[in-house]
């Protein structure tokens, strides 16, 4: 389809010039011309795009494109984001001259979440120079030839596969996949791509920070595709973040307050569990109150949360709780990072901007706890599962307070529940691995009454006399500008969708 027209425009004097073939514009290489292939200070070499014999020949291509193809666009998952379809309404016949037997390939199933439907295949190949230049792990092939080529993938002579697309990259061959050949299991038929929205947001899924799109109805998210950033992601995502949104629209998600009534966390409203929590904390000593910040919240969720501890509580007792580490892998072209927080450099940064205070983790965090009476924690850490010293130790304070989204085994400790949100249900910045802090956009709302973390500490904070009163992300951000070392440029309108480096 990108077939272009080289044309000698200058040339030299007696030169013989041959008729030129169309030549692909995407293979097609261009160089500087010497002095002596130049008159009058123009190149003698022009390339044509739109020439009536081009266009004649991207139509031809594009009638053998579609000699096989189905029509059956009314069921397709591309249909509306589909190359093909756009290329046929703009350069395509409207019917079809093709009256012989159509190849009717079987569908085939490439792997935990990659189907595809070889009948809409055209036999690109970008799924195989995916497989073999960016993820490394070569799974797919051509098999058969001429009008029968088919993707597949490598099989012994007892026709037993040798292996599957189960690599944690493999949901991009869906992304780049020009048709509707290969398609996502888990969006299959939610969908028609036109009926969704979009939020630019970051994966919460690892410290990486890939730029992603989120895709939702007022009903919830529905997927979840990459977004190009060249620093830091470019055109790819794994799997694990591709697909591990479905906590966001869970049925268990946390969407009432709770309190502990005679050993049962009950449902309560807003008022009558801050005021639990008011009484209890006004009865505290300060060096027995432990605040913990979430690796997961964003950095205004931990901007709020430290100002709270410090100005109101007058407590530099902060702590930083996130998913466990898990495993690390690396790619030809990309890296899943073991740290599976978004936040962690941010949040370390920022609760600890008030005060200077080395945050506390690991043991030293723990240690802490078990000797607490009041604990705080803001978690957000969908399904973490608590180690045996973190449970002992939550198990020994007096009163425990915990800020989520799921209930988990942290909840289950806990004498107050607040329904906080996740990354698809606020405004605010994560900061990555590497120092690039990124906006995260609100898509959908929260379920019942959650609310957002920061909104959350700072009624806290009025209910014990703090004079917060931020109104959005954005001025939190605006207050991390100025007070943040190294945050000066961070506010949500120089950020932008790129992102900014810090220095």
């Amino acid at each position: 389809m990108c077939l272009v027209e080289p044309h000698v425009f200058f040339p030299p004097a007696g030169a013989i010039v041959p008729d030129r073939q169309l030549a692909t514009g995407c293979t097609t290489v261009l160089r500087t011309a010497p002095p002596d292939r130049k008159l009058d200070g123009k190149y003698d070499f022009i390339v044509r795009t739109d020439s009536p014999r081009v266009k004649k020949a991207r139509e031809d291509i594009l009638e053998f494109l579609l000699v096989h193809h189905p029509l059956d666009c009314p069921v397709c998952d591309q249909a509306g984001e589909c190359d093909l379809q756009d290329y046929s309404h703009r350069h395509g016949r409207d019917k079809s001259r093709y009256l012989e037997v159509k190849n009717v390939p079987p569908k085939k199933d490439l792997g935990p979440d990659v189907l595809l439907y070889t009948t809409r295949c055209i036999v690109c190949t970008r799924c195989i120079r995916f497989a073999e230049e960016v993820s490394g792990t070569g799974e797919l092939g051509l098999v058969h030839r001429g009008s029968h080529d088919e993707i597949d993938i490598p099989r012994s002579h007892e026709g037993v596969p040798l292996q599957v697309l189960d690599n944690k990259l493999a949901g991009n061959v869906v992304d780049i996949c020009p048709v509707g050949a290969l398609t996502s299991k888990d969006f299959l038929f939610k969908s028609r791509p036109w009926f969704l929205e979009k939020a630019n947001s970051v994966c919460s899924g690892c410290s990486v920070g890939c730029n992603i799109t989120v895709e939702y109805k007022a009903d919830g998210v529905y997927r979840i595709k990459p977004r190009f950033h060249e620093d830091i992601n470019q055109h790819w995502m794994c799997d694990d973040g591709r697909l591990g949104y479905h906590y966001v629209n869970s049925d268990d998600r946390l969407q009432l307050p709770m309190k502990r009534v005679d050993d049962e966390l009950t449902p309560t409203h807003w008022a009558d569990a801050l005021a639990v929590i008011t009484e209890k904390l006004s009865e505290i000593e300060t060096e027995d109150i432990v605040v913990i910040g979430s690796a997961q919240g964003t950095n205004e969720d931990n901007y709020v949360l430290q100002q709270f501890a410090h100005g109101v509580l007058k407590t530099t007792q902060l702590g930083l709780f996130g998913q466990l580490p898990g495993e690390e892998h690396k790619f030809p072209q990309f890296t899943i990072e073991a740290d599976k927080n978004p936040n962690m450099a941010g949040a370390r940064t920022i609760l600890g901007s008030a005060n200077g205070n080395v945050v506390l983790e690991g043991d030293a965090l723990w240690e802490k706890v078990s000797g607490a009476k009041v604990v705080y924690l803001v978690s957000g850490g969908p399904e973490r599962p608590l180690e045996d010293a973190e449970k002992a130790a939550l198990e020994s304070v007096d009163f425990l307070i915990v800020q989520d989204v799921l209930p988990s085994e942290v909840t289950q400790l806990a004498d107050v529940v607040l329904p906080g949100t996740t990354f698809a249900e606020k405004d605010g910045t994560f900061t990555n691995s590497t120092g690039w802090v990124q906006r995260i956009r609100k898509a959908v709302d929260p379920p019942g009454e959650a609310r957002a973390d920061w909104e959350i500490t700072q009624q806290l904070a009025k209910q014990l006399g703090g004079e917060m009163n931020y109104h959005f992300a954005g001025e939190i951000a605006l207050a991390i500008a100025e007070n943040v070392p190294g945050y000066g440029d961070t506010t949500h309108q120089k950020i932008g969708d790129a992102g900014i480096k810090l220095t």
